[in-house]
């Protein structure tokens, strides 16, 4: 059988297939069940045993039946989870078994979405040859095989399929594409997906804080869009026990495990004491970081927070009637500010300057 570029464990297009009875029997059972290919067929890279065959978990194996079943699926799960994998073995099940389909791999940086393309190649080249289709492309960033199916692997940006039409889109680590990008990327690429029928767009991170993956994860919780929500706590992934916790927070940190593993959002609750009165409450992460208002000389306005400024010098001003001000050495008053404000009630008394060394 001839071979793509030399690889012998890539099948050239346009290349006859001789079958026997049993390889069709086995090739419609791959192609109505994803979940019967990925267990029967999918090889993966072990870190500690090598190339072995993907058993999925029970989480894994629900990720696979959420994707098929729905268009919009979002998942918060811990690292090394092998969510990305998951994905992975599903979109090489997609792309063989419907033609002329288009699927991108996006990622926050295009390293790691070339990374996960590079896993579906490498499960991909130990397919058995009756079940590949012919390789028409073969690079690190993009392929397509001879029943006219392609996967692009690229960073997630605006620009990145633009102009393109997908019939599945595959975000991994979204949390950690920066804001201004996210949203860039879903006002101009979303409007392609929706106009679809059975276009899908899956969602797979840890979470990183207050941002679109935030908002579509919790709007996901309330059913307040169309994403399916799928959660994955660090313990329900085999060999991880509190032995294992407490060995990874030793190695690492208790806030950088929360952040990993324990997958903490702006739902859950921390205990929080106050210095002043000793008082501990509960409150929810997300409540800190709502937007308050202060008064100021134009009345109440949105206020979301200090931020901390060291100067190496600053002015103390102390009026007649008591009334002080700290500032910094380089700030400035408007008029309008001075005016309005109770320092005119009383005459300048003196001006000092502190140098901080």
């Amino acid at each position: 059988m001839e071979t793509y570029l030399g690889n012998p464990n890539l099948k050239k297009a346009n290349v006859a297939q001789e079958w026997t009875q049993e390889e069709v029997k086995e090739y419609a059972k791959c192609m109505n069940d994803p979940l019967y290919f990925i267990q029967e067929y999918i090889k993966i890279v072990s870190l500690d045993l090598g190339l072995i065959p993907f058993k999925l978990y029970d989480f894994q194996k629900e990720m696979v039946g959420t994707f098929h079943n729905n268009r919009f699926t979002i998942c918060k799960l811990p690292r090394q989870s092998g969510k990305s994998t998951t994905i992975i073995a599903y979109l090489l099940h997609f792309v063989l078994f419907n033609p002329t389909v288009n699927v991108a791999i996006l990622a926050n940086k295009a390293a790691t979405a070339r990374d996960l393309l590079g896993r579906l190649q490498l499960a991909y080249e130990n397919l058995p040859k009756w079940l590949q289709q012919g390789v028409m492309t073969w690079n690190k960033g993009s392929l397509e095989l001879e029943n006219g199916s392609k996967i692009l692997a690229s960073s997630t940006s605006a620009s990145a399929v633009r102009g393109g039409s997908y019939n599945i889109i595959f975000l991994d680590e979204f949390a950690y594409v920066p804001s201004n990008v996210a949203e860039q990327f879903f006002s101009s690429v979303y409007p392609t997906i929706s106009s679809g029928k059975t276009t899908k767009v899956m969602i797979v991170s840890t979470p990183h804080g207050m941002n679109m993956f935030y908002k579509l994860w919790t709007d996901a919780e309330n059913e307040r869009n169309s994403y399916i929500p799928i959660e994955v706590h660090w313990s329900e992934i085999p060999g991880r026990d509190e032995k294992w916790k407490e060995e990874t927070i030793k190695n690492t940190s208790v806030s950088q495990f929360n952040t990993e593993f324990e997958c903490v959002s702006g739902d859950t609750k921390i205990t929080l004491k106050d210095p002043d009165t000793g008082k501990i409450f509960n409150v929810n992460i997300e409540d800190l970081t709502k937007t308050y208002e202060v008064l100021s000389p134009s009345g109440f306005v949105k206020f979301s927070g200090i931020q901390k400024v060291l100067h190496s010098k600053y002015r103390h001003f102390i009026f007649d009637d008591g009334t002080e001000l700290k500032c910094s050495f380089n700030h400035r008053f408007g008029k309008d500010e001075i005016s309005s404000s109770s320092l005119c009630r009383g005459s300048l008394r003196k001006i000092l300057i502190y140098t901080i060394y």
